[in-house]
Protein backbone atom coordinates (compact mmCIF):
# COMPACT_ATOMS: atom_id res chain seq x y z
CA UNK A 1 0.00 0.00 0.00
CA UNK A 2 1.72 3.74 -0.85
CA UNK A 3 0.99 5.92 1.45
CA UNK A 4 1.46 9.86 0.64
CA UNK A 5 3.20 11.36 3.97
CA UNK A 6 6.45 12.06 3.18
CA UNK A 7 7.57 11.49 -0.39
CA UNK A 8 10.78 10.24 -1.41
CA UNK A 9 12.00 14.05 -1.43
CA UNK A 10 11.00 14.56 2.40
CA UNK A 11 8.34 17.27 1.53
CA UNK A 12 5.34 17.04 4.31
CA UNK A 13 2.24 15.76 3.50
CA UNK A 14 -0.94 17.88 4.50
CA UNK A 15 -3.99 17.15 4.49
CA UNK A 16 -6.56 20.13 4.40
CA UNK A 17 -9.84 19.75 6.02
CA UNK A 18 -12.53 22.82 5.77
CA UNK A 19 -15.84 22.84 4.34
CA UNK A 20 -15.55 26.18 2.92
CA UNK A 21 -14.07 25.56 -0.88
CA UNK A 22 -12.22 29.41 -0.62
CA UNK A 23 -10.66 28.15 2.34
CA UNK A 24 -9.09 24.96 1.40
CA UNK A 25 -8.21 26.67 -2.34
CA UNK A 26 -6.22 29.45 -0.27
CA UNK A 27 -4.74 26.74 1.98
CA UNK A 28 -3.54 24.96 -1.11
CA UNK A 29 -1.95 28.46 -2.83
CA UNK A 30 -0.08 28.88 0.95
CA UNK A 31 1.41 25.45 1.34
CA UNK A 32 2.59 25.69 -2.35
CA UNK A 33 4.79 28.62 -1.25
CA UNK A 34 6.84 26.58 0.67
CA UNK A 35 9.06 23.69 -1.50
CA UNK A 36 9.36 21.47 1.74
CA UNK A 37 5.08 20.93 1.59
CA UNK A 38 2.70 19.72 -0.98
CA UNK A 39 -0.96 18.87 -0.60
CA UNK A 40 -1.57 15.15 0.31
CA UNK A 41 -5.21 15.17 0.10
CA UNK A 42 -8.40 17.71 0.91
CA UNK A 43 -12.03 17.07 3.22
CA UNK A 44 -14.54 19.05 3.25
CA UNK A 45 -16.76 17.53 6.61
CA UNK A 46 -15.76 15.66 9.52
CA UNK A 47 -16.56 12.37 7.96
CA UNK A 48 -14.55 12.79 5.06
CA UNK A 49 -11.57 13.84 7.31
CA UNK A 50 -11.37 10.39 8.57
CA UNK A 51 -11.57 8.85 5.78
CA UNK A 52 -8.77 10.66 4.05
CA UNK A 53 -6.93 10.93 6.87
CA UNK A 54 -7.18 6.72 7.42
CA UNK A 55 -6.47 6.23 3.36
CA UNK A 56 -3.47 9.07 2.73
CA UNK A 57 -1.80 8.81 6.18
CA UNK A 58 -0.99 12.53 5.98
CA UNK A 59 2.54 13.78 8.29
CA UNK A 60 0.08 17.28 9.30
CA UNK A 61 -3.73 17.74 9.04
CA UNK A 62 -5.38 21.31 9.17
CA UNK A 63 -8.33 21.00 11.03
CA UNK A 64 -11.62 23.26 10.76
CA UNK A 65 -13.25 22.98 13.77
CA UNK A 66 -17.13 23.98 12.19
CA UNK A 67 -17.30 21.59 9.38
CA UNK A 68 -20.44 19.68 8.76
CA UNK A 69 -21.45 15.71 9.62
CA UNK A 70 -19.11 15.85 12.22
CA UNK A 71 -16.94 19.13 14.04
CA UNK A 72 -13.22 19.09 14.24
CA UNK A 73 -13.41 18.60 17.68
CA UNK A 74 -15.50 15.37 17.50
CA UNK A 75 -12.95 14.65 14.45
CA UNK A 76 -9.81 14.93 16.81
CA UNK A 77 -10.19 11.32 18.96
CA UNK A 78 -10.38 9.62 15.70
CA UNK A 79 -8.19 10.87 13.90
CA UNK A 80 -5.22 10.10 16.68
CA UNK A 81 -6.61 6.97 15.81
CA UNK A 82 -6.56 6.43 12.45
CA UNK A 83 -3.64 8.40 11.19
CA UNK A 84 -1.13 8.22 14.44
CA UNK A 85 1.38 9.82 13.10
CA UNK A 86 -0.23 12.59 11.72
CA UNK A 87 0.52 15.63 13.61
CA UNK A 88 -2.74 17.84 13.30
CA UNK A 89 -3.09 21.65 13.80
CA UNK A 90 -6.54 23.55 14.53
CA UNK A 91 -6.86 26.02 11.96
CA UNK A 92 -10.46 27.84 12.88
CA UNK A 93 -12.65 31.14 13.34
CA UNK A 94 -12.89 30.26 16.93
CA UNK A 95 -10.40 32.48 19.09
CA UNK A 96 -11.45 31.48 22.65
CA UNK A 97 -8.73 30.38 24.43
CA UNK A 98 -10.85 27.45 25.79
CA UNK A 99 -11.55 26.29 22.44
CA UNK A 100 -7.50 25.72 21.71
CA UNK A 101 -7.22 24.11 24.92
CA UNK A 102 -9.78 21.84 24.02
CA UNK A 103 -8.31 20.84 21.11
CA UNK A 104 -4.52 20.28 22.10
CA UNK A 105 -6.49 18.22 25.33
CA UNK A 106 -7.82 15.73 22.34
CA UNK A 107 -4.59 15.69 20.33
CA UNK A 108 -3.70 18.90 18.33
CA UNK A 109 0.16 20.32 17.80
CA UNK A 110 -1.15 23.74 17.56
CA UNK A 111 -4.18 25.88 16.73
CA UNK A 112 -4.34 28.76 14.63
CA UNK A 113 -6.38 31.72 13.68
CA UNK A 114 -7.63 31.99 10.62
CA UNK A 115 -6.45 34.93 10.18
CA UNK A 116 -2.91 33.91 10.12
CA UNK A 117 -0.27 34.86 7.72
CA UNK A 118 0.64 32.02 4.88
CA UNK A 119 4.24 32.39 6.57
CA UNK A 120 3.01 31.05 10.07
CA UNK A 121 0.73 28.63 8.17
CA UNK A 122 3.78 27.25 6.75
CA UNK A 123 5.92 27.60 9.65
CA UNK A 124 3.15 25.94 12.23
CA UNK A 125 2.81 22.82 9.48
CA UNK A 126 6.72 22.60 8.97
CA UNK A 127 7.34 22.43 13.32
CA UNK A 128 3.97 19.82 13.80
CA UNK A 129 6.03 18.00 11.34
CA UNK A 130 9.04 17.77 13.17
CA UNK A 131 6.84 17.71 16.53
CA UNK A 132 7.64 14.55 18.63
CA UNK A 133 5.21 14.43 21.33
CA UNK A 134 1.22 16.11 20.76
CA UNK A 135 -0.50 17.74 23.04
CA UNK A 136 1.08 20.44 24.47
CA UNK A 137 -0.58 23.89 24.13
CA UNK A 138 1.87 26.35 22.65
CA UNK A 139 1.83 28.89 20.00
CA UNK A 140 4.16 27.99 16.72
CA UNK A 141 7.23 30.03 16.48
CA UNK A 142 7.10 32.66 14.72
CA UNK A 143 10.07 33.18 12.03
CA UNK A 144 10.45 33.30 7.80
CA UNK A 145 12.41 30.45 6.47
CA UNK A 146 13.55 30.14 2.99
Amino acid sequence: MHLVGREGDGSIGVLICDDDDAIRQMLRAVIELRPSLRTAGEAADGNQVLAEAARLQPDVILLDLAMPQRTGLESLPELRRVAPAARIIVFSGFSMASVAEEAIGLGAVFYLSKGADPDAINDAIEQAAAEAVPGQLRAPQQGRRR
